[in-house]
């Protein structure tokens, strides 16, 4: 929890810093799932609860930068493949359980005009994307070790207003990991191929090619906490095109 903190204020100070014109903060709330090498997962038992908070610099009403932080717990029950020589592949019970942290800095961007607390754009749906990593442990054959994973997070959901300095939004992402340990299960269906010499080391995974990813969905709250764009003015009027892209700040000389 303490780590947590640390970094979401990291965070919050490095764009406070530049994020003059708008800037709302806020927590999420959900559930975590997991992909992977794993088949036949138990799905009831492959979510587990997931909090976190956000910083959110919003360059206008239709994108911003986002720096988000998720911590939760990861894990499944299920079985994989584990004698991909057989014809029948004998079918191994696997379970796995851990925190998992997940930073990201993500692009954000709106459907349609949206700020916090005005009227006139109450709500919007958004997409997401952007880079990340993903810290944990993991056991592979008996030994222990830690994990900072690249990642690529991507999502979507949808944001609404509920005052004027507070919204409410429902949000889903996935992870894509660049590395195989999430599941304790680093690249299973590789084998020692004998029919060469010397014996050659047939993968099935790598750093770029793995099947770990994560996934998250949850309700998040968010406060204007400078309130700068009060400025703005959205200049598309309704009769009009609702992707139009211009923003006019009245306190600007044309």
């Amino acid at each position: 929890m303490k780590q947590l903190l640390v970094i979401f204020l990291i965070g919050f100070l490095a764009i406070k810093a530049i994020a003059q014109p708008s800037v709302d903060i806020g927590v999420f709330g959900g559930a975590g799932t997991y992909l992977g090498d794993m088949t036949k997962v138990d799905f009831q038992k492959s979510i587990n609860p997931a909090y976190g908070g956000f910083v959110r610099f919003n360059f206008n009403p239709r994108y911003g930068l986002r720096f988000n932080v998720i911590n939760g717990t990861i894990g499944a029950e299920g079985e994989f493949d584990y004698q991909p020589l057989n014809p029948d592949p004998t079918d191994i019970l696997w379970n796995f359980d851990k925190n998992v942290l997940d930073i990201s800095l993500n692009f954000e961007w709106n459907y349609l005009k949206y700020i916090v607390g005005d009227k006139e754009t109450h709500w919007s749906t958004f997409i997401s994307g952007g880079v990340g990593i993903q810290t944990y442990k993991y056991t592979i054959n008996g030994i222990d070790g830690s994990e900072i994973a690249p990642t690529i997070p991507f999502g979507l959901g949808v944001k609404y207003n509920l005052s004027r300095r507070w919204g409410i939004g429902l949000e889903g992402g996935m992870r894509k990991s660049f590395s195989d340990k999430l599941d304790n299960l680093d690249d299973p269906l590789s084998y020692m191929d004998e029919s060469v010499t010397p014996n050659v080391q047939i993968k099935y995974t790598d750093q770029f090619h793995n099947n770990d990813w994560t996934a998250y969905m949850g309700i998040h709250l968010v406060y204007k906490l400078i309130y700068g764009n009060q400025g703005w003015e959205v200049r598309t009027r309704k009769e009009r095109n609702m992707l139009d892209w211009g923003i006019w700040n009245k306190n600007r000389r044309e």
